[in-house]
């Protein structure tokens, strides 16, 4: 399936599927189908579906791991799925294209950074990447796009100024990077951390950057950026409310463990990837993590969403969500 099938199937999936999804969920409403991206995301919602509370309430839970945003949009489109982790564009994405959901919470708050060659100078700002070729992942998605935006406000242009190679997932950029074919990159964590530990044991040191405290010095504001969270389907949300606020309670302690307990989050984390507990250790350090309820989150979220929107309106769907895409 295309990009462009996916899209069509995101937008018409509320007409084509609604009876029967919510006749097929009301069957079984007592298993819960989740899905995340590797990373902290993936630890936070594994933990929270271990949850005592949870496990007492929704007996029969499963957790599978989607590989890029297209695969989760069309597993959320075809209801496969009836809560995930995710980016919090693609949200705002689907629900503006038609797919019935509902944002519950953002709890991750900065994940972006970039590695520079160690050769290649000094990378303390955005305006030290003048002349270099730089690496990102995903074109048009958030990685991209937050870079773009700090470009931007930095007074530099691409092509003019830096050169940029584009990515279908941060493992190529990675692999680029590390064969020094690349002079800086663009990762979210844990790869960032990875690709860090993995050049050291080449024998370099890599700079890093950064671009929360990026966004907070060239935009104004905090240093915090409402990067994912979690999103359910409408019909869980109506048909089962208390399901949703058990798992939105289980989240909330989830948080808090991964931030008290970063090695034992870590073994977590390194229990269910390849990723090795040493990377899941420096992702934790690296970042801000905080349970904040979608509702409480909305205003954050309009200035970020708004900020990307000039470089690509498409980025969630068109239009900022309306009030209706933020559970209370």
């Amino acid at each position: 399936m295309n990009r462009r099938e996916l899209l069509k199937l995101a937008a018409c999936s509320a007409l084509m599927s609604a009876v029967p999804l919510q006749r097929a969920f009301a069957a079984k409403p007592g298993k819960l189908i989740a899905a995340t991206p590797l990373g902290l995301p993936q630890v936070i919602l594994a933990r929270a579906l271990e949850d005592p509370e949870l496990k007492n309430l929704i007996p029969e839970r499963e957790l599978r791991d989607w590989k890029d945003p297209d695969q989760l949009r069309a597993w959320l489109a075809r209801a496969e799925v009836m809560v995930t982790a995710t980016p919090t564009n693609v949200a705002a994405n689907l629900y503006n294209r038609g797919v019935p959901v509902v944002l519950m919470n953002v709890n991750v708050w900065g994940t972006l950074g970039m590695l520079g060659l160690e050769q290649k100078g000094p990378l303390a700002k955005m305006e030290d990447l003048a002349g270099r070729y730089v690496g990102v992942p995903w074109r048009g998605d958030m990685p991209d796009l937050v870079f773009r935006y700090l470009l931007g406000k930095a007074g530099l242009e691409v092509g003019r100024d830096v050169k940029v190679s584009y990515q279908s997932s941060p493992f190529e950029t990675v692999q680029m990077y590390v064969a020094q074919r690349l002079d800086a990159a663009v990762l979210p964590e844990p790869m960032r951390t990875a690709t860090r530990l993995q050049s050291m044991q080449f024998g370099q040191s890599p700079q890093e950057l950064d671009l929360q405290q990026e966004w907070a010095r060239l935009a104004g504001g905090e240093p915090l950026l409402p990067q994912a969270g979690v999103l359910c389907r409408r019909e869980l949300l109506e048909q089962a409310p208390e399901q949703v606020a058990a798992l939105q309670a289980a989240i909330g302690r989830a948080v808090d463990w991964v931030v008290r307990q970063p090695e034992d989050a870590a073994r977590l984390g390194a229990d269910r990837s390849p990723l090795s507990r040493q990377v899941y250790e420096g992702a934790i350090a690296r970042t801000v993590l905080k349970m904040v309820n979608a509702q409480e989150a909305r205003p954050a979220l309009e200035d970020f969403f708004s900020a990307l929107s000039e470089l690509s309106s498409g980025f969630i769907g068109g239009k900022l969500p309306d009030a209706d895409f933020y559970h209370v």
